[in-house]
């Protein structure tokens, strides 16, 4: 349907706690049969779902949204790196346009997978999730990504690459207005003058 209606592609959400990235985590898969146990068990409905998609509109078509770092939804994994760097090292193989990495890491957390995965993933690496500017260009500049994705700042800023461009300071988003309905909190935050 995202063809026929003009899309260039389509992205699988397989992140934040939602049905695949159900599957993917030791903490909520409690399967006993093929999608269950080991990380290979685990990641098998992600590779179906994937070679699906990539089989109807091409690979260099489908991109994948992995979120391997802390608990979200209550949906989280104890060792992230033993399915999302396999899981990464698969989705090269498959051949997809890019993979987009919600990358959340607090300072107690202890399972950063990023360079793993840059390392496992070899098209077009996207990182989101508590990137400025300032630390989206370091991040870039380092490598450690091939693009920095920003959704919670375009929300509260429609004209976020004038602001960045500019230097020009953010609204702040209001989060409790995000998932209602209406124009609140989506399109009535001020443009930079």
């Amino acid at each position: 349907h995202a063809m026929r209606a003009g899309f260039d592609g389509v992205q699988i959400h397989a992140a934040n706690g939602y049905l695949i990235d159900q599957f993917l985590r030791d903490g909520s898969n409690l399967r006993e049969d093929d999608y269950g146990g080991s990380p290979e068990n685990r990641i098998r409905f992600l590779r179906e779902v994937v070679e699906a998609v990539a089989g109807e509109i091409g690979a260099d078509r489908t991109g994948v949204r992995l979120s391997p770092h802390g608990e979200v939804q209550g949906v989280d994994d104890s060792e992230p790196a033993s399915v999302f760097v396999p899981a990464a090292s698969l989705l090269s193989d498959l051949g997809i346009a890019f993979l987009e990495v919600r990358h959340e890491i607090g300072p107690a957390d202890k399972h950063d997978t990023r360079a793993a995965i840059r390392a496992a993933f070899k098209q077009t690496l996207i990182l989101n999730s508590g990137y400025d500017f300032s630390t989206a260009q370091v991040a870039l500049d380092a490598g450690e990504a091939d693009a920095i994705a920003f959704g919670r700042a375009f929300i509260a800023n429609p004209d976020l690459p004038a602001r960045f461009a500019k230097g020009l300071p953010l609204n702040a988003g209001d989060m409790k207005t995000w998932y209602g309905r209406g124009a609140r909190g989506y399109t009535d935050y001020p443009a930079s003058a």
